[in-house]
């Protein structure tokens, strides 16, 4: 199975990306732990 790098759209992270459930949309929702943002 393929793995795909999330990057940060604020800091441009890769480490330290995580899943943050669903928008009311249904899209997944990401939090990057550096700069505590999160983005769908």
């Amino acid at each position: 199975m393929a793995s795909i790098s999330i990057r940060c759209p604020s800091c441009s992270a890769t480490e330290g990306v995580v899943r943050n459930g669903k928008s009311t949309a249904g899209h997944q929702r990401y939090l990057c732990s550096h700069s505590r943002k999160t983005w769908q």
